[in-house]
C-alpha cells in the first residue's frame, strides 16, 4: 500500500509544494517539495513504500553536498552514504530519506570551499574542522526542526532507525521532537581520495572503520594550492572570488580513479548567488572543450533515466581525456524550485558577465563548446556569439 499523497499545507514553518514519483536506480521513491517560509530553503523528502503507521521506520536526515552530488566528486563520503542509504530503503520495501539543504555543515557553500582551500593549502596540517575554527565558525549550523515538520505533514508517527554514522544527530533530532529507535551505520570504504577528510570525521567521533586501514596512502594533490582572502575581480566586480582548490572527480573507469579539476568558487553580488567555474589544465597545447551546466536538484539522486548528473559526467570525461576544459555551473535557484528553468546556453548568451567569467578561465584563444546533440541550438549558437566577444574563437563538439 503507497501513501497518500499529502494536502498542500503549512507544518510548522514548511509549505508543502508538490508530490512527484521518481524512478531512481534502487526503485520506486516519491519526492516531496516543501519550502520553508522562514529560510526560503527547499525541503525535499523521499518515500519508498508506506511511510505511515507503527512499525519503525528506516530513515536516513541527509545534508547536502554539492561538491560530490552535482560535481561527482570523490573526496568525501556524502554522495555514497545518500546512495547506500537509498538501497537499504529500497531493499527494506519501506523507509524515507529527509535531504536538508545544508552545505557545509550549515555554513553554506562558501565556507565549505575556503575550508577545503585552507586544508589543502596547509598539506592536510589542518582538517577541516580546525579550518571551520580558524575562519570563526562553530562546528556544525545544522538544524533538524524541518525533518520533524515534514514527517507531521506525511503523518510520519513512527520512530526512526537512523542510518547515521554520526551520533551528535541523534541528540540534535531528539531535541526536536523526532523519535529515534536506533541507529545503522552506514559506511562505504575509503579511498586515498577522501581519506583525510574520513580521518576527520573519525577523530571527531563518528562510528567509522580506520580509513587508513582501508585506504592506504592518501592521494597526493598534482599541483599547489595557495590560500587567499576573498576579493572582487577588478574587471566584473559583479564576481567575489572566494575559494580555489583542487576537487578529485570520479572517473568512469574505477581503476582510473579520479581526474583532477580546479574549483573557483565566486559569491554574484548581483544575484547573490554562488557560482562555480571547473577547470582541467593538464594539457597547454589542447583545445580546451567548454561546458556550461544548469544544475537540478533532482539530478542529486541516482536517477534510472539518463539526468543532467549523466551528461555532466559525459562531459567531464570528455573534458578529462582532452586534458583542458572549462565548465561553468549555474547552480540550484531557490526560486525556481524544481520547475523548469531557461537552458544554460540561454541564461549565457543573455548575460554577457557570465560569458566572460567562463571565457575568464580559458587561457587560449580558441576553445570547443561542448554540446549534446550533433547541431547547435539557436541557444548555443547564441552562447558562442556571447563567448566570441571575449577574445574566444569558438567551435563545437559533440559530447
Amino acid at each position: 500500500m503507497s501513501s497518500p499523497e499529502p494536502t498542500r499545507g503549512v507544518c510548522g514553518t514548511l509549505l508543502h509544494v508538490s508530490s512527484v514519483p521518481a524512478e531512481l536506480v534502487h526503485g520506486a521513491f516519491r519526492i516531496e517539495t516543501f519550502r520553508n517560509l522562514s529560510s526560503r530553503a527547499s525541503v525535499l523528502v523521499l518515500c519508498h513504500g508506506d511511510v505511515r503507521g507503527a512499525a519503525p521506520l528506516l530513515a536516513r536526515v541527509h545534508s547536502s553536498c554539492m561538491t560530490s552530488e552535482t560535481f561527482g566528486a570523490c573526496d568525501c563520503d556524502c554522495a555514497g552514504q545518500l546512495d547506500a542509504a537509498l538501497e537499504a530503503i529500497a531493499n527494506a520495501g519501506r523507509g524515507i530519506v529527509f535531504y536538508l539543504l545544508q552545505e557545509g555543515r550549515g555554513a553554506g557553500f562558501v565556507a565549505k570551499a575556503r575550508d577545503r582551500m585552507m586544508v589543502q593549502a596547509s598539506r592536510n596540517r589542518v582538517d577541516t574542522f580546525d579550518a571551520y575554527a580558524r575562519m570563526g565558525l562553530g562546528r556544525d549550523y545544522r538544524r533538524y526542526d524541518e525533518v520533524g515538520f515534514a514527517a507531521a505533514a506525511l503523518d510520519v508517527t513512527a520512530p526512526l532507525v537512523l542510518l547515521t554514522n554520526n551520533p551528535e544527530k541523534i541528540a540534535a533530532l531528539e531535541r526536536t521532537g523526532v523519535a529515534v529507535q536506533r541507529t545503522v551505520t552506514l559506511e562505504r570504504a575509503a579511498s586515498p581520495f577522501n581519506l583525510q577528510y574520513l580521518a576527520a570525521k573519525s577523530r571527531s567521533g563518528h562510528a567509522l572503520s580506520d580509513p587508513a586501514v582501508q585506504a592506504g596512502p592518501a592521494a597526493a594533490l598534482p599541483e599547489a594550492v595557495t590560500y587567499f582572502h576573498p576579493s572582487t575581480l577588478p574587471d566584473r566586480p559583479r564576481f567575489l572570488r572566494v575559494a580555489a582548490y583542487l576537487l578529485p572527480i570520479r572517473a568512469a573507469d574505477a581503476a582510473a580513479g579520479a581526474h583532477w579539476f580546479w574549483l573557483h568558487a565566486f559569491f554574484d553580488l548581483a544575484n547573490q548567488c554562488d557560482r562555480v567555474v571547473l577547470t582541467c589544465r593538464r594539457d597547454p597545447a589542447a583545445t580546451p572543450l567548454l561546458r556550461v551546466e544548469r544544475e537540478s536538484l533532482l539530478a542529486r539522486f541516482p536517477l534510472r533515466e539518463r539526468s543532467a548528473a549523466a551528461r555532466w559526467r559525459s562531459a567531464a570525461e570528455a573534458i578529462a581525456r582532452r586534458g583542458a576544459g572549462c565548465a561553468l555551473f549555474l547552480l540550484h535557484d531557490e526560486a525556481g524550485g524544481l520547475a523548469a528553468r531557461p537552458t544554460a546556453a540561454a541564461t549565457i548568451g543573455r548575460d554577457d558577465d557570465l560569458a566572460w567569467l567562463l571565457a575568464h578561465h580559458v587561457p587560449a584563444s580558441h576553445a570547443e563548446l561542448l554540446i549534446d546533440s550533433t547541431r547547435a541550438s539557436r541557444a548555443e549558437r547564441a552562447m558562442a556569439t556571447a563567448l566570441s566577444r571575449h577574445r574566444l574563437e569558438i567551435g563545437f563538439a559533440h559530447a
